[in-house]
């Protein structure tokens, strides 16, 4: 079973992509901030796909990235990153830094499954 993370500090956007996954067939994990994301990432075995907030408090989106990258066997996570619409500019240091794709807020529920099942089958 395809198994997603959502790191992101808002109850509103993780019940959001928390429908969006379970509707695809897929597990679904979340973690309020990048911290817990992080010890999920550890403990949770096989994930396939991060869906991260770039914008959190305790550790941002950007530090977030970085310390999942450097998680062993996190080399090839697909790490979709939700950016707000008025912070754009932030788009090129998140896929400097190995963010697979990204998703800018606010989004549609439909337009993120299309990306969710693009990003899974384009790493296939």
């Amino acid at each position: 079973m395809t198994k997603i993370l959502c790191v992101d500090n808002s109850t509103t956007i993780r019940k959001i992509v928390q429908d969006c996954v379970l509707d695809l067939g897929f597990d679904f994990f979340e973690a309020e901030n990048g911290v817990l994301g992080i010890e999920k990432a550890k403990e949770i075995t096989n994930i396939r796909m991060v869906i991260l907030d770039w914008n959190m408090p305790v550790m941002s989106g950007r530090e977030t990235l970085v310390n999942l990258r450097n998680l062993e066997g996190f080399e090839q996570v697909i790490i979709l990153v939700l950016i707000k619409i008025e912070n754009k500019d932030q788009v090129m240091e998140a896929v400097d830094l190995g963010a697979t794709n990204y998703m800018l807020k606010p989004f549609s529920v439909n337009n993120l499954q299309d990306k969710i099942q693009e990003l899974i089958k384009d790493a296939v």
